[in-house]
C-alpha cells in the first residue's frame, strides 16, 4: 500500500540525513540544524487535519506498527516510531483504538516487554492508557492477564502522574472484573500486594459474577494470595457479592474459615442473599462427597467445632425462611448435628415450628425419632406452631406416612388434637386424599384412620357444626363426570374379556390334558388325566370363578353403556369386586396348574408354590383393599389390618420421602398444601368445595 511506501521511503531518507549531518559537524551544529528541521516537520504534520487523513492509510499504518510490536524486535519498533513521528498522520496512527486487540498500548501490554511500552507511551495521548478493547479491558487488564507485572508497574505509575486520566485500578471490562479481580485469577502475588497498596477499594467490589477478589482468592487455592488479601485491615459490611468465608466453607477450608474467624468476627459472621450464616450454609451441605461415600458425615462438620461463646448467636439466629441452623440440619435429615446445635440454639423457627415438626413435615424418620427419644425433645410432641399444627398434623398434611408411624404409635400423642381451622391430622389427610388420591394420601389416611377418632370438642368449640355436617358431606361429593365413566367401563371391559378368554381356553386346555381313545376304560376317555390330582381341582375351582367372574363383568359393563348416570354408576359398582375376584382367581388357578405338572420334582414344586403364594397374597391385597376399604371402612379391624400392611410396606421397602420445599402454613385449608416435590408431581389443594370444614366427620371421598 502506498502508506506502506511513503515509510520506508523516510525510513531511508532520514536514516541518510542523520548519518550526514553527524559526519559534517563534529561540535554539535549539524544536530542544532537537525533540531531545526525536525520541528519544521512536524509544524507542517499538524498543518493536515484529521478530517484530511485517510481512514485506510491509517488503518494500514497501524496494523503495520502493531505487527511489529507483537514481532518483539525492539530495534525495527524504535525505527519505525521513530519515521511514524514525523509522517502527517502519525498522531492518528499511534492513537488508533481500531485494531483486533483494541489499541497499540494493549498489543504492547500483551507483548510482556516494558521497554516496548516505554516507546509508545511517549508517542500516544494521555487517555489511551484508559482505552478499552471490545471486552472492556484496558492496556493494565491486558498486561495482568499476561502476567506482565512490570508492564503493570508501568502503566500503574504513568497513569498516577496523568491527574485528568480515570482511575485504571478501578476500571472494570464487561466481566466486572478489576485489575485486581484479574491479578487474583492469574495468581500474581506480587501484584495482588502492589495493587492494594496502591488503592484497597476495588478489594470490595463484585464482578458480574458475584464475585469479589476475595472470594475469587478462594477458587485459585493460593495461599499466598489468600494470605495477601486478608491481612488487611477489611469492612465486612463494605464486601459485595457472595461472602468469603462462605465460599470457604463450601470448599471444606475450614482451615481458612478458623483464620477469618480469628481475625474478625464480623467477617465470619457474614450472611448470604437468604440472610443465612455459616452455620446455615455448613447444616445444609453436610453431606459425604461422592468421592468418598464411606466417610461419616461427622468428618464434614468440623465447622461446627469453631461454636465459641462469641460465634454461639450465630447458631440462634434465623434467615429470610425463618429457619434456624438446627431446622436446616432437620430437614436434611442430620441427627448428629441437632444434638450439637440443640443446647445453644432456640426451639422456634419463624413459623413457629420445633424440630419435630419440621422432621414430621419433611419425612426425616431417622431424626424424628431421635427426637421422640429424647428426653427435653420429646416433650414437644403436641406442641402447635403458629397455625395451630402439630408436628402430626404436619406429617398429614404433606402425606408422610414414614414420621406418620412413629408419632401415632407415641403413647403421648394426642390424636385428636385441633388446629387453628378446627381439624385434627385425619381430617387434613381424608382432605387430601379427597382433593388428590396418591398412594401415600391414602397410606396416610389409613394409618390415621386406623388409631383416631372423631373429636367431640368440634361440637362445643363450633355448634354451628352439627347442622353444617351434612351439608358439607354432601358439597364433597363431586357431580360424576359421564365421558371418563365411560373410559373406565371401557378399559374394565377389555380386562375382563381378555381374563373369560384365557379362562376359557383354560379349561379346554388343561395341565397334562386329557385320556386318548388307547385309554384302558371306555369312561375314562376324554377325561383329565390328573384328575385325582388335588392341585388340578384346585386349579379347575380358581379357573371356573375367574372364568364366571369375569363373564358377569363383562355383561354388567355392557349394561353400562348407556347415558343413564345411575345405571353406569350401578354397573361399575357391581362389576369391580367381580373383576377384582377374576383376577385373583386366576393368578391362583395359574399356580395351581404349574404345581400339579411338577410334582415329580418336589424341591421344585415346593418352591414355586411358595413363591407364588406370596405373589398372589400381594396381588390379591394390592386389588381388594381399596375395594373392601372403600366399602367397609367403618370396621376397625379392616381399618387395622390395612395399617400394620402399610406399616410392614413402608418399613421393608424402605420408602423414601419426598423433600419438599417451603410453604407457609397459616393453618386454613386451602393453604395446607405440601409444597411442589422434586419430581414435579402436583401437590395442589382441590378448590373451596372440597375443602374440610369443621364437624366434618371421616369418610371417604366417592371413587
Amino acid at each position: 500500500m502506498e502508506v506502506k511506501l511513503s515509510i520506508e521511503e523516510d525510513e531511508v531518507g532520514t536514516d541518510t540525513s542523520i548519518k550526514e549531518e553527524v559526519q559534517k559537524d563534529e561540535g554539535g551544529a549539524s544536530l542544532y540544524m537537525l533540531d531545526d528541521e525536525m520541528d519544521s516537520m512536524k509544524e507542517e504534520k499538524t498543518a493536515r487535519t484529521a478530517e484530511q487523513q485517510d481512514p485506510a492509510e491509517v488503518y494500514a499504518a497501524a496494523q503495520k506498527l502493531a505487527n511489529i510490536i507483537k514481532g518483539a524486535n525492539v530495534e525495527d519498533i524504535r525505527s519505525t516510531i521513530e519515521m511514524l513521528a514525523y509522517q502527517t498522520d502519525s498522531s492518528a496512527i499511534f492513537n488508533f483504538r481500531g485494531l483486533s486487540r483494541g489499541s497499540l498500548l494493549h498489543i504492547a501490554a500483551a507483548t510482556g516487554k516494558s521497554h516496548i511500552l516505554r516507546l509508545l507511551l511517549d508517542h500516544v495521548d494521555a487517555d489511551l492508557i484508559a482505552a478499552k478493547d471490545d471486552w472492556g479491558n484496558t492496556p493494565l487488564h491486558i498486561a495482568t492477564k499476561a502476567k506482565a507485572f512490570e508492564v503493570a508497574y508501568m502503566l500503574i505509575h504513568q497513569a498516577r502522574e496523568l491527574p485528568n486520566v480515570e482511575n485504571i485500578l478501578r476500571i472494570k471490562n464487561k466481566h466486572g472484573n478489576t485489575a485486581l479481580h484479574e491479578a487474583v485469577l492469574t495468581r500474581g502475588v506480587g501484584l495482588v500486594s502492589h495493587l492494594l497498596r496502591e488503592d484497597l477499594e476495588p478489594v470490595y467490589w463484585k464482578n458480574k459474577y458475584q464475585k469479589s477478589p476475595l472470594y475469587l482468592a478462594l477458587e485459585t487455592d493460593d495461599s499466598e494470595i489468600l494470605e495477601v488479601l486478608f491481612s488487611n485491615s477489611l469492612e465486612p459490611s463494605r464486601i459485595e457479592g457472595l461472602a468469603p468465608v462462605h465460599g470457604a466453607i463450601v470448599r471444606r477450608n475450614y482451615d481458612l474459615a478458623a483464620r477469618i474467624l480469628k481475625k474478625d468476627v464480623k467477617l465470619f459472621a457474614m450472611t448470604d442473599s437468604r440472610g443465612g450464616n455459616v452455620f446455615h450454609l455448613a447444616a445444609c451441605m453436610n453431606w459425604p462427597r461422592p468421592w468418598e461415600p464411606s466417610r461419616p458425615r461427622t468428618n464434614h462438620a468440623r465447622l461446627f467445632r469453631l461454636i465459641q461463646p462469641e460465634t454461639e448467636y450465630l447458631a440462634r439466629e434465623q434467615d429470610k425462611d425463618g429457619d434456624l441452623p438446627i431446622h436446616i440440619a432437620n430437614k436434611m435429615g442430620y441427627v448428629e448435628l441437632i444434638g450439637k446445635l440443640h443446647p445453644i440454639s432456640n426451639l422456634l423457627n419463624g413459623k413457629g415450628q420445633t424440630v419435630l415438626h419440621v422432621a414430621a413435615k419433611y419425612g426425616r424418620t431417622s431424626a424424628l425419632r431421635y427426637i421422640l427419644r429424647h428426653l427435653e425433645l420429646g416433650m414437644l410432641i403436641n406442641e402447635s406452631d403458629h397455625a395451630g399444627n402439630t408436628a402430626l398434623h404436619l406429617a398429614a398434611m404433606h402425606s408422610q406416612p414414614a414420621t406418620l408411624i412413629p408419632l401415632v404409635l407415641d403413647e403421648r400423642i394426642c390424636l385428636n388434637h385441633l388446629n387453628h381451622e378446627c381439624m385434627t391430622a385425619l381430617d387434613i389427610a381424608l382432605d387430601r386424599w379427597g382433593s388428590d388420591s396418591t398412594l401415600r394420601k391414602f397410606f396416610a389416611y389409613v394409618l390415621l384412620a386406623s388409631t383416631s377418632a372423631v373429636s367431640m370438642d368440634i361440637l362445643v368449640l363450633k355448634p354451628e357444626a352439627r347442622n353444617e355436617a351434612f351439608s358439607i358431606v354432601q358439597s364433597r361429593k363431586e357431580k360424576p363426570n359421564l365421558n371418563l365413566m365411560k373410559e373406565v367401563i371401557n378399559s374394565r371391559l377389555v380386562v375382563a374379556t381378555l381374563v373369560a378368554t384365557v379362562t376359557f381356553a383354560a379349561g379346554f386346555a388343561v395341565p397334562g390334558g386329557f385320556n386318548g381313545t388307547d385309554a384302558a376304560s371306555k369312561d375314562y376317555r376324554g377325561i383329565a388325566t390328573m384328575l385325582d390330582n388335588r392341585m388340578f381341582q384346585a386349579f379347575a375351582i380358581c379357573n371356573t370363578i375367574a372364568m364366571f367372574c369375569s363373564i358377569t363383568s363383562v355383561i354388567n359393563l355392557i349394561w353400562a353403556q348407556t347415558k343413564d348416570i345411575d345405571l353406569v354408576t350401578s354397573a361399575l359398582s357391581h362389576s369391580e369386586a367381580l373383576l377384582t375376584i377374576a383376577l385373583a382367581a386366576m393368578s391362583v388357578a395359574f399356580l395351581t396348574g404349574v404345581i400339579s405338572t411338577l410334582g415329580k420334582l418336589p424341591w421344585l414344586a415346593n418352591t414355586i408354590f411358595y413363591l407364588g403364594l406370596v405373589f398372589v397374597l400381594i396381588i390379591t391385597v394390592a386389588i381388594l383393599s381399596r375395594y373392601f376399604f372403600v366399602r367397609w371402612h367403618n370396621l376397625r379391624l379392616i381399618r387395622l389390618l390395612l395399617s400394620w400392611n402399610i406399616r410392614a410396606y413402608i418399613y421393608f421397602w424402605r420408602v423414601e420421602a419426598y423433600t419438599l420445599d417451603d410453604s407457609e402454613e397459616d393453618g386454613k385449608a386451602s393453604s395446607t398444601a405440601a409444597s411442589q416435590p422434586p419430581n414435579g408431581a402436583s401437590e395442589s389443594r382441590a378448590d373451596d368445595s372440597t375443602t374440610a370444614k369443621c364437624g366434618d366427620t371421616p369418610h371417604p371421598p366417592n371413587l
